[in-house]
């Protein structure tokens, strides 16, 4: 099953929990549609309904138009730096006073 990129803020309201529109059961989650659903319900949704028509915008297949990915962004890609390489410090010998 494919999972869901909403991390934007939009998919959560702080104010007000509603019934979700798949399990009924209260969440503060909302689609990009407004509609109160919990993320992995709407996972599940797209995968028992491969047939659904699919949202594409600037890659391939961001999940159905129901329920989809967010589109990606400069701010929200995900950026790999490598870190400069260094050397190993060098090993010393511990002494400890006679008591």
């Amino acid at each position: 099953m494919r999972l869901l990129n909403w991390r934007d803020t939009q998919h959560f309201d702080r104010f007000e929990d509603l019934p979700c529109v798949l399990c009924g059961k209260s969440t503060s989650m909302r689609s990009h549609n407004d509609e109160a659903v919990h993320k992995v319900c709407a996972e599940l949704w797209n995968d028992s309904h491969p047939e659904a028509p699919r949202y594409e915008a600037a890659k391939p297949d961001l999940g159905t138009r129901r329920f989809h990915d967010d589109a990606p962004t400069p701010s929200n890609r995900t950026t790999v730096r490598t870190l400069p390489e260094r050397s190993a410090p060098e090993p010393q010998t511990l002494q400890i006073p006679a008591a």
